[in-house]
């Protein structure tokens, strides 16, 4: 059996280099779990020859995948494409890892995904491709829910995150001045960063923290998110997705999320990412986060600036960092990514047994 793949979550040359790259819900969703697959594997660029979709490789090869995988892909001609293949027996899989009916014009994905500025390609066509399919993996209960509610004609499934766990390396705690710090892309966001505009700068002011952001390289700096001169604050720059886990040198890690639908449909991958590094994290208090602290039976979070304020400064205490750290650390390897990919390899199997 061969699996193809065809995301629309990628960084454009340029961003980091001449060279095209993996998005971070591409390559947390997808891209990693390629070489875990017990199926061969094609990953590239969706064409379609007239009764089935191919695959056009690095090597511009045309493939013939049994089954697909789609993700963020929103074509107006996709859903039609995908009702033929599967009258031919090509199995369509679409992965969901984002909530874009949910998403504020504020963030820069709403204008390039809305019916009325692109025609083409938009959430409309989005939903159609969607139940169209043979079968929706989606990454959390909310986005369960949501696509449930379309009464789509194929099962809904829900594949939680997974972590790499072995490819981050636990960040050494010492009794410096704390660095707190972000990691992730700014331009896509929905005024997440600006939460904490009453909370960092003024921590980084009376000098008990200073701050970081890894992944830096878009228009807008997370400095400037929070009202700070960009000198302010240490900085990592984008990378690829692989290198990622490099990104994570901090000893607080934060996490921001505005009360919206779309951010309701996130997961938990970035304080997964944060475990991993053996990081000890505040968070919002909004309902992955909540589902992954209690899991886990540890964690931070807070529903106001005051809350942010006193787990920072509660971190701040080297021996409680280190404690939180190696405990998070410990317990994140039941989210390690083996185990995703045995579910993956289950899921794809059960289609065909």
């Amino acid at each position: 059996m061969k699996i193809g793949i065809a995301s629309g979550d990628w960084i454009a040359p340029g961003r980091i280099d001449e060279h095209e790259h993996w998005g971070g819900a591409g390559w947390a969703r997808l891209g990693k779990y390629i070489p875990y697959f017990s199926h061969d594997v094609v990953n590239g660029v969706l064409t379609w020859n007239g009764s089935h979709f191919q695959i056009k490789d690095n090597y511009e090869n045309q493939v013939d995948p049994d089954v697909i995988i789609l993700q963020r892909l929103m074509h107006d001609t996709l859903a039609d494409h995908i009702k033929k293949a599967k009258a031919v027996g090509q199995i369509i899989i679409n992965e969901v890892d984002d909530w874009y009916w949910g998403l504020s014009p504020s963030n820069v994905a709403w204008a390039s995904s809305n019916p009325r500025d692109n025609k083409k390609e938009n959430i409309n066509h989005y939903k159609s491709i969607i139940v169209a399919s043979s079968l929706i993996v989606v990454s959390t209960p909310y986005l369960y829910e949501r696509i449930t509610a379309w009464q789509p004609h194929c099962p809904v499934v829900i594949l939680p995150n997974t972590v790499d766990v072995k490819a981050f390396t636990p960040v050494v705690h010492t009794d410096r001045t704390p660095v707190v710090g972000w990691v992730g892309s700014t331009m896509h966001r929905s005024g997440d960063v600006e939460l904490l505009r009453g909370v960092l700068p003024p921590l980084v002011k009376d000098g008990s923290i200073s701050l970081y952001h890894g992944g830096a390289g878009g228009l807008i700096s997370f400095a400037s998110l929070l009202g700070m001169d960009d000198d302010s604050v240490a900085t990592a720059p984008l990378c690829d997705a692989s290198d990622y886990p490099n990104l994570l040198t901090m000893d607080i890690g934060v996490a921001p999320l505005r009360d919206t639908p779309f951010n309701h449909a996130k997961s938990e991958i970035k304080l997964m990412e944060y475990s991993a590094a053996g990081i000890p994290w505040v968070a919002t208090k909004i309902s992955s986060y909540q589902r992954f602290a209690d899991t886990m039976g540890m964690g931070r979070l807070a529903k106001n600036g005051k809350q942010w304020i006193s787990h920072i400064k509660a971190l701040s205490d080297v021996n409680v960092r280190i404690e939180e750290g190696n405990r998070l650390r410990e317990l994140i390897w039941m989210y390690d990514l083996p185990n995703g990919a045995m579910v993956w390899n289950n899921l794809i199997d059960t289609i065909f047994s």
